[in-house]
């Protein structure tokens, strides 16, 4: 445990030992997994770019025309819960567009939903009902069933992703169970009925509807085919290969799909015009979560510097927050990740985790732990996140370890937030759109931030 509110190597064994194991639910999945497992499966791979906070599940099914999968269950004891629905495309998965969050969940009779303003946070009674159907979603909104996700007419194969953020202290990664005391019975009890009326027990569901996966997510590009990319004769000529697409002027973006975002940094700007940008999200990424990430090298520097302000959140971890307050965001988090082929992280803050000044300001440092100056510390104001030590963290002996990316997460935005970064509808709005909340840096070194800034991390 890094800082307050990272899982527990007690917490990541126990949720692994109480879920994931039905024959459709699979998981956990997440860097804490990954990394405090003696023995984790590849399923638990999370070569995607997670976030320290999460514990995600996947569901791998196929749906038979006509039918409907019912999920019975509790919602959890967590900062953020949603449910969405993928499809396979292009060697990854990309989002249907129908989903669930927390508080778009209608509670069964006589229980609460704790993620809607206002509900009592900590309520015993907590029972829930999704239904994923196999129909066509009806193009009137108001005419959707409660807690419905629509597989299309046909059915078919489709994976649907369970999204867990920031258990409260005290409760299992999960959120479902104590940390500390036995859970009793599974997190689901699961339902079916075929088009023609036939209803299916839980075990006649997992036998009919159930592919799971059998080995982890592919990622998005191979070591050679990234080096091929860093290299190409037709990219940028005014980068430079060794630190490419990093700049030293290099301004936070709003993610847009693997293309446009990734592939396309290394392009002028007249050959990233050309890629279409306003397209589902690939990989898997969650719809209502706003993505934004940054290129870092050392070529510019060994210290990097990143300033903000903070939205208002519920700060839910202690659990003495009972009533859900009204706030701008539900979850802010920031993680310092190695290239595409790797997909894996290095460290992570989420926004409990980040000092604030008065006016909710942050100062951000990332660098190596040799490179970390003596005043970037909680005590003085300042967080510091971890540089990833092998830089592209690639298996090739042209892997550049100067290298760094930066993807920070902005989830369920308060459409009243008018900075809100679903307000970004086109490539270079960012800083005008989010005004104070869209983050700055600079690069620097260890002197340097010591010498430039006090002990409170000011200028």
């Amino acid at each position: 445990m890094k800082r307050f509110g990272d899982k527990s190597p007690e917490v990541i064994v126990r949720t692994d030992e109480r879920y994931g194991h039905d024959g459709l639910l699979q998981g956990p999945r997440g860097w804490a997994y990954w990394n405090g497992l003696e023995h984790p499966r590849p399923i638990q791979n999370p070569n995607l770019w997670p976030d320290c906070q999460s514990t995600y599940f996947l569901f791998q099914f196929e749906l038979p025309a006509g039918s409907t999968l019912v999920l019975r269950f509790g919602l959890p004891r967590v900062r953020y819960f949603q449910f969405a629905l993928n499809k396979a495309e292009e060697n990854t998965f990309v989002s249907t567009g129908e989903f669930l969050s927390g508080a778009q969940l209608e509670p069964d009779e006589g229980s609460t939903n704790p993620f809607v303003v206002g509900a009592d946070r900590l309520a015993k009674n907590r029972d829930c009902t999704l239904r994923i159907v196999a129909k066509d979603a009806p193009r009137d909104a108001a005419a959707r069933e409660t807690n419905a996700l629509y597989a299309g007419a046909g059915g078919g194969k489709l994976a649907s992703v369970l999204r867990i953020y920031l258990s409260d202290e005290g409760w299992d990664g999960a959120g479902w169970g104590p940390a500390n005391a036995p859970r009793s019975g599974p997190p689901f009890r699961y339902e079916g009925m075929l088009a023609d009326g036939t209803l299916l027990s839980a075990e006649e569901v997992v036998e009919r509807f159930a592919r799971p996966f059998e080995a982890g997510l592919a990622p998005p590009l191979s070591a050679n085919q990234w080096v091929a990319i860093v290299n190409a004769k037709d990219n940028d000529p005014t980068l430079d290969p060794a630190a490419a697409p990093a700049r030293v002027d290099s301004k936070w973006e709003k993610y847009r799909n693997f293309k446009y975002s990734i592939l396309g940094s290394f392009k002028t700007a007249e050959d990233r015009a050309r890629i279409p940008y306003d397209t589902p999200i690939d990989g898997g990424g969650d719809p209502t979560t706003q993505y934004f990430f940054l290129h870092l090298s050392r070529k510019f520097g060994p210290v990097y510097v990143m300033r903000g302000k903070m939205p208002t959140f519920p700060d839910t971890y202690t659990g003495n927050l009972s009533v859900m307050p009204d706030t701008q965001i539900q979850y802010w988090s920031l993680v310092t990740c190695e290239s595409a082929p790797s997909g894996h992280i290095i460290d992570g803050l989420c926004d409990m985790q980040v000092p604030l000044d008065e006016d909710r300001n942050y100062t951000i440092v990332i660098s190596r732990k040799e490179d970390r100056p003596a005043n970037a510390t909680i005590e003085n104001g300042v967080a510091w996140l971890e540089w990833p030590p092998l830089g592209e963290g690639l298996d090739h002996p042209r892997n550049r370890e100067d290298f760094a990316m930066l993807l920070m997460r902005i989830m369920g935005t308060n459409p009243s937030w008018k900075e809100r970064p679903e307000n970004v509808t086109r490539p270079g709005m960012e800083e005008e759109v989010m005004g104070p909340y869209f983050p700055r840096g600079e690069y620097t070194d260890k002197a340097g931030f010591e010498a430039r800034y006090d002990d409170s991390g000011t200028k």
